[in-house]
């Protein structure tokens, strides 16, 4: 058997067991209240113990909360250590407020306050406090309905007595609604941790909602059978921080479907319990209207600020996809294009000639005669800045349908589609050598450089533009051998 289940297996056994003994002992006897007592402080130092624990382990703003989330736990231990003192030494007479009353309340915004930053609210801040309304407003009226309404009517307790008796069911209000928010946001990472939490609130919720009802009617007695609500709170607590992650928690996994629909359940139970009213005869009484009529606006509200968050998405979306568009051609262009010169790189050049090799075409394969020179006396900076001019100058002198492209290095290529006249592309190719043997100015220098030209007029028997470019290759060598810098009006064998 695992750690982790024989520490749920404990857990469950302490909650099962103070039910059990609760029920079999006598009510409102001493016995009964002093197991309630012992255990309901046991059991919160424990989650107290277990929230510090975690603390240790983990770290940021996750430390932070653990580390609150255990002082309230304290809390709540010295508020029933208060309530031990008067029901053992003083005879079970314990006034109500008492300082007991204070440690209990500090609980709940311990809570609170450490659930929100253990579990975190990054983004969305307004739909978050508006679920939160939404979720408040309709256990509050669940909670009037069912129990606070009598509560506040009462007349056998004083004003103070009857707002200590409100505050811990709209103190669970609260803690239930803060867990149902941040469940359906948490994490993958942190998802157990919010379910657990959102149990405990539930089960303290209990435990608060039954010790008000019976308080009300003066029949609550320590050691009664509600208090396992209190017990099983605090060991849902406990597991929470056992189980918590020690790192910064992955974002990655797919949430429930139903998760973001969970914070709209105590509406659809709110709304149901009126119509259940109305059905009855009942009339709901105005503060009741008011505050269902308010939670229903508030639901509009919600629903616009999703319709305008959608829209801002939507729009950008589109950005986004624009932008990507964008990248896509720039890196398009930059897969089939010389990043220097801004001509056509090899691969563009093989495809467009593939492309053209069903009609007639010529190719002029070019190479600088006297570059490295200037590379070695200039600079590279120099050396590119006149690849880039020899760039411009290829484009100047050839048609608008031309491909010029740099091959590597100093070697440039001209594609000619359509040219069946291998003088028109000897003359072409005269023109370039002419104009480049012409003197560049570069940063200044004075850059004297020539070409050499090979012509590759495309055969029948050519299946492939690999041997168009051969035989402009090797006409090239042979200028270059013969006349460097001059073009060679050469006809293959």
């Amino acid at each position: 058997m695992s750690h982790q289940v024989r520490v749920v297996l404990l857990g469950a056994g302490l909650v099962v067991t103070h039910f059990f003994a609760l029920r079999l002992l006598p009510a409102g006897s001493q016995a009964a209240t002093n197991l309630s007592v012992g255990m309901l402080i046991l059991c919160a130092l424990i989650a107290a113990a277990s929230a510090a624990r975690a603390a240790r382990r983990c770290a940021g703003r996750a430390r932070y909360g653990w580390a609150v989330l255990a002082v309230g736990m304290v809390g709540w231990a010295f508020g029933e250590s208060v309530w031990a003192y008067y029901v053992t030494f003083r005879a079970g007479i314990a006034p109500f407020p008492n300082l007991g009353d204070f440690g209990f309340l500090t609980m709940v915004p311990a809570a609170v306050a450490g659930m929100v930053a253990v579990l975190g609210v990054r983004r969305g801040l307004l739909r978050v406090v508006l679920d939160g309304l939404i979720i408040a407003g309709s256990l509050l009226f669940l909670s009037w309905v069912f129990v606070l309404e009598a509560v506040y009517q009462a007349g056998n307790l004083t004003a103070a007595a009857k707002a200590v008796s409100l505050a811990y069911p709209l103190s669970d209000v609260l803690l239930a609604a803060v867990a149902l928010i941040l469940l359906p946001r948490a994490t993958a990472g942190h998802r157990r941790t919010a379910t657990l939490m959102l149990a405990a609130a539930v089960a303290l919720s209990v435990g608060d909602l039954g010790f008000a009802y019976l308080n009300q009617h003066s029949t609550y007695t320590c050691g009664a059978p509600i208090d396992t609500g209190w017990v099983a709170g605090f060991i849902l607590v406990a597991l929470a921080a056992h189980r918590a992650p020690s790192g910064r928690p992955s974002d990655s996994g797919q949430s429930a479907p139903f998760l973001p629909w969970l914070p709209y359940v105590p509406l659809a139970v709110a709304v149901l319990s009126a119509v259940e009213l109305l059905a009855r005869g009942e009339q709901l009484t105005a503060f009741l209207a008011v505050l269902l009529g308010t939670v229903i606006l508030l639901v509009l509200i919600r629903q616009m600020v999703a319709l305008r968050d959608n829209t801002a998405l939507s729009r950008d979306l589109h950005r986004v996809v624009a932008q990507l568009r964008v990248r896509e051609q720039e890196l398009h262009h930059l897969a089939y294009h010389d990043p220097l010169t801004g001509l056509a790189n090899r691969s563009l050049f093989v495809q467009r000639a593939e492309d053209a090799l069903d009609g007639p075409l010529a190719l002029l394969y070019l190479d600088l005669d006297g570059f490295k020179p200037v590379n070695d006396q200039h600079g590279h900076a120099v050396g590119d800045a006149l690849l880039v001019e020899v760039g411009h100058v290829l484009r100047a002198e050839t048609r608008t349908g031309d491909l010029v492209a740099r091959l590597g290095g100093d070697e440039f290529a001209v594609l000619m589609p359509g040219v069946t006249d291998r003088a028109e592309a000897e003359e072409v190719g005269a023109r370039l050598t002419d104009r480049l043997a012409r003197p560049f100015t570069i940063s200044g220098h004075r850059v004297v450089i020539g070409a050499s030209v090979g012509v590759g007029m495309r055969a029948p028997e050519d299946l492939d533009v690999d041997a168009v470019l051969r035989r402009a290759d090797a006409l090239m060598y042979a200028v270059k051998s013969t006349r460097p810098g001059r073009h060679a009006v050469l006809h293959p064998a």
